[in-house]
């Protein structure tokens, strides 16, 4: 995704700010300085300082200039919110780490008030935040995380290392009983991702043109009719190879779990074929392998040849509202005959010291007040059913036990992002045929028994 020009020279003024080029306490070159420096507006260096005050690298005088507040940080931020105890008046305070996927501003508009109101209503509590680890950071036991299933995966929160559903039930009872999304619907199994909401998809348009899906028609299904409508291409732009693929009825998933498996090579082909024929005739865009900026995709200018956009209920930086006003539509997503939702959960390190402490901070997230201003900041949709709209509620299961029969490692999403969707993508180009399955079987095969043997 291309940064705007303020992100980038943030970027820069950060490396060199961790590097400690300005030691603590040092004065930067100014507004005008910094704009002659690195090529950009006084409007551009503005922006960037301010990413650096709300990052709590740098401090502003008025009237007298930008100092450093840093001597070097590690290699992501880490933010105190221990209200009244931020120099630690109180004695004895229990300090959680925290993990967060989200990091964008306005994401943070909802997370940081929340974590200061932890610790007003609890002062045994001291939380120690993390926005967003980057791989390859300096490792860190996290107490618990939030965000989606594959990050904290990724991030040391396994089935194996995190506390289960039961030691929640041991301090307080059944929580899950009447949400929408129980502990044991969400991939990965072993009721260990506790939920706290989920994000949708809707599509994205300008154009009057487009029209709501039909029941039970699935993604693929709606672009080749409307592709039949047109005399001029849908412009139909994908946002995730994953989704797309399942809601064009291909999983690469075992029984609807996160394991690893191949659907049939006839199957396959068939897809990937009616994908291929849309895609080299201007119906389908797939921005894989190309530098997008999606919030400038969602502003569906009349310059772009995309029309018609997949859409995370928290990926773009307006809100609908704002979207409606200025001229586009919301569309239901073609999901077939089901929905996808992507659950936001919360994870609890089994070892953790403290997870009595941690379950409150869960216990907070899910009550009505916050669920509201969580669902407003569009970080997530609420999974209290009476506050969650009925065409967007999640198509879940009852709570049901998730067993493998696999001895694989759990490895579904970087199989998806390393092989399946790279492969797709140059089938897509001509660039693979019908030997496109078996290089997918191939590398995923090798793939996840190398990541055993490591």
């Amino acid at each position: 995704m291309i940064k705007h020009k303020h992100q980038q020279l943030f970027d820069l003024l950060q490396k060199e700010l961790r590097d400690g080029a300005w030691p603590e306490g040092t004065k930067l070159p100014n507004l005008k300085e910094l704009a002659a420096q690195y090529s950009v507006s006084i409007n551009v260096a503005s922006k960037a300082v301010e990413l650096l005050k709300d990052v709590r690298l740098v401090t502003v005088k008025v009237g007298d200039g930008i100092y450093s507040a840093t001597s070097g940080q590690p290699e992501f931020f880490e933010f105190k919110y221990s209200g009244d105890r931020l120099f630690g008046r109180y004695y004895g305070a229990k300090q959680l780490n925290v993990l967060l996927e989200d990091c964008t501003d306005w994401q943070l508009e909802f997370w940081n008030p929340f974590f200061e109101k932890i610790s007003v209503e609890n002062p045994d509590i001291e939380l120690k935040v993390s926005y967003n680890r980057q791989d390859g950071a300096t490792p860190e036991k996290f107490d618990l995380g939030f965000g989606c299933p594959g990050f904290l995966y990724k991030n040391g929160f396994t089935p194996e290392t995190s506390a289960g559903e039961n030691f929640l039930h041991e301090f307080y009872g059944d929580v899950y009983k009447n949400l929408l999304i129980p502990p044991g619907a969400v991939p990965y199994g072993k009721n260990v991702y506790l939920p706290y909401g989920f994000i949708y998809y809707r599509l994205l348009t300008a154009d009057k043109e487009f029209t709501e899906p039909r029941p039970g028609e699935n993604v693929l299904d709606y672009i080749e009719r409307h592709a039949k409508k047109f005399k001029k291409a849908v412009g139909y732009a994908i946002e995730n190879c994953e989704r797309f693929l399942a809601n064009s009825g291909l999983s690469f998933a075992s029984d609807g779990d996160t394991v690893f498996q191949m659907p049939p090579r006839e199957k396959m082909l068939s897809v990937f074929h009616r994908i291929r024929d849309l895609y080299q005739t201007g119906h389908l865009i797939f921005p894989h392998g190309h530098f997008s900026d999606y919030d400038e995709i969602y502003k569906m200018p009349r310059t772009q040849s995309i029309r018609i956009a997949e859409y995370g209920i928290n990926r773009g930086n307006e809100s609908d509202k704002r979207l409606l006003e200025r001229g586009l539509r919301l569309l239901h997503y073609p999901a077939g005959k089901g929905q996808y939702h992507v659950p936001m959960v919360c994870a609890v390190r089994a070892d953790t010291l403290f997870p009595e402490e941690c379950y409150r901070i869960l216990l907070t997230l899910l009550r009505e007040e916050n669920q509201k201003s969580m669902r407003e900041n569009r970080v997530a949709q609420t999974i209290l059913p009476g506050l969650c709209p009925e065409d967007i509620r999640p198509s879940l299961p009852p709570k049901r036990i998730i067993t493998r029969d696999s001895s694989l490692p759990q490895k579904y999403d970087e199989v998806i992002n390393y092989i399946v969707d790279w492969e797709f993508f140059y089938y897509l180009e001509g660039r693979r045929n019908e030997e496109v399955f078996t290089l997918i079987e191939k590398k995923a095969e090798h793939f996840l028994n190398r990541k055993t043997k490591g």
